[in-house]
């Protein structure tokens, strides 16, 4: 049985962290949120690319329900805190190799009940006329949104405050403080902070925090590529994703585009990456001359080895909570509601497994 009324310390202000303190704040909890950055978001959520989808998932793999419970869990967001969805656009246009794989595409969305539609070379035309050579068919994803996961965070963030929680930013919490077998709080710069309940969100940083009380996480990293041009105009009005670019476009008209990575030398690092993938864009759209690479981030996305995330109190130390997991961004409004039933109702859901 736990306190009625327990002090929670959530350890990291990113998309996971930031929904978590929110939904705890907005019943009432006793909720302290850290991070060692000075704002919500600015690991590897700010590099992250912002789609919020089932369009790129398999039905037939374990995550796919859970990826379908996460959008739905949008729209209840967006009816509770519609200032943190203001800025998303919605749908995407996706397309394979050949004709043949982007309707087997279409046909697999849509006998899972997916809101999903084939269109024709003419339609995606007009939609993105921009498009140098349109495919000849594209599935276009109705309810996906491409938003900013930092101003998702800083929502979330601003919401708790208001609720009642209270943050400390530029804090590194240097280690998890324990006592008989449960948590007692939290070392930060300044000494100790007591918590009853310690929520660990900092994505695959929280392998350092575990394994000083000789747990193991089982976190492993997958590095993306995040890449930032600087754009004067509108050039897409969707996502926009086929075989050799994913892209969308902010409301600023910056252009993101989004790569696998793998660190191999200087001519293989983000950068000249950067500038080889502009390139591409050039040859793909009709883009302004004046679009330059403004950045190219890495974000170490924290995963597992079997593709799902990770949400609920260890058994190892009483008192010691995870929530860790890709796509981060997808599942962070659900993962807020999940995690404070469990912390506060002891309600716990089989959509995401617990840590073991």
């Amino acid at each position: 049985m736990r306190l009625k009324n327990p002090k929670i310390a959530v350890i990291g202000a990113g998309i996971l962290g930031s929904a978590i303190t929110y939904s705890l704040a907005i019943r009432g909890a006793d909720v302290l949120l850290f991070d060692e950055y000075p704002e919500p978001g600015s690991g590897v959520t700010g590099r992250a690319f912002g789609w919020v989808n089932v369009i790129n998932g398999t039905p037939t793999h374990s995550s796919y329900t859970l990826w379908r419970e996460a959008i739905a869990e949008y729209q209840h967001l967006e009816a509770a805190l519609p200032e943190a969805l203001s800025g998303a656009r919605s749908g995407s246009l996706v397309w394979r190799a050949t004709p043949e794989e982007t309707e087997q595409l279409a046909d697999l969305h849509e006998r899972a009940g997916d809101d999903v539609q084939l269109l024709k070379r003419s339609v995606v035309s007009e939609w993105e006329p921009r498009l140098r050579r349109a495919p000849e068919c594209a599935v276009f994803s109705r309810n996906d949104l491409a938003l900013d996961p930092a101003r998702l965070a800083g929502s979330y963030v601003a919401a708790a405050l208001a609720a009642g929680a209270s943050v400390r930013f530029n804090e590194k919490v240097t280690s998890i403080e324990t006592a008989n077998g449960r948590v007692t709080g939290i070392r930060v710069s300044d000494g100790i902070v007591n918590a009853d309940i310690v929520v660990m969100a900092a994505g695959s940083a929280i392998n350092a925090l575990a394994a000083e009380i000789g747990i193991h996480t089982g976190v492993e990293t997958s590095p993306a590529l995040l890449l930032r041009y600087n754009c004067s105009l509108p050039v897409v009005n969707r996502i926009l994703r086929g075989p050799r670019l994913e892209i969308r476009q902010a409301g600023d008209n910056t252009l993101l585009v989004a790569k696998s990575y793998v660190e191999n030398g200087v001519e293989n690092g983000p950068q000249a990456i950067g500038l080889r993938t502009l390139a591409v864009m050039r040859e793909e759209l009709d883009l302004p001359d004046s679009v330059t690479l403004a950045s190219a981030a890495v974000g170490k996305r924290p995963v597992f080895a079997d593709g799902l995330p990770r949400l609920g109190f260890l058994p190892h130390v009483d008192g010691l909570y995870v929530a860790v997991g890709h796509p981060g961004v997808i599942l962070a409004p659900l993962i807020g509601r999940l995690a404070t039933e469990e912390i506060l109702d002891e309600r716990r859901s089989d959509l995401i497994p617990a840590p073991k």
